[in-house]
């Protein structure tokens, strides 16, 4: 080589090298930003992929306690079929006189009282208090007789007053 070519060789040298720095340092200058959005896009997905998650468990939540209610108004419709109107007690009234005569059993001071409020629940129903005047097996006949009718009738008390008396207590439920 020339001398010519050598001077300008070395007038040219501070340039590669600081090229070569350039290259060396470039890579990390041009992955770090890279690097970090990474990280952020990768927390972003994590918090987004646990949030769909915990979507998903209520939205399974919210099928499950969309059939239960289902299945609660259908037993509510079914409830009100079966209980009656308040408009029923006279004929509740003669359907005790005839299951009291069908065994064999005298009512006496029979009393009724109407009621908002059932156990502290929000359940109308006629409480029905009645003196019985007969032996035990007509009380217990009288009794399987309320058992099969169609009405909500609940006993809630009987009682042997004296001899062949008996205390009966019950409610009829009603709309």
């Amino acid at each position: 080589m020339n001398p010519n070519e050598i001077k300008k060789l070395k007038d040219m040298a501070p340039f590669p090298v600081i090229l070569l720095i350039i290259l060396f340092f470039l890579p990390s200058f041009l992955i770090e930003p890279e690097k970090e959005a990474l990280k952020a896009n990768a927390a972003a997905y994590i918090s987004a992929s646990k949030k769909a998650g915990l979507a998903l468990k209520n939205r399974e939540k919210y099928q499950k306690e969309k059939e239960k209610l289902a299945q609660l108004e259908l037993i509510h419709a079914d409830l009100k079929k079966v209980i009656p109107d308040e408009s029923v007690l006279p004929s509740f009234i003669d359907t005790l006189h005839a299951l009291a005569d069908k065994s064999s059993v005298s009512l006496e001071d029979v009393r009724y009282t109407f009621n908002k409020e059932y156990d502290k629940l929000k359940v109308p129903s006629y409480q029905v208090m009645m003196g019985l005047n007969a032996d035990y097996a007509g009380v217990r006949a009288f009794l399987a007789e309320l058992e099969s009718l169609d009405m909500p009738v609940i006993v809630t008390e009987v009682v042997l007053a004296e001899g062949s008396r008996y205390a009966i207590t019950m409610r009829l439920l009603v709309k």
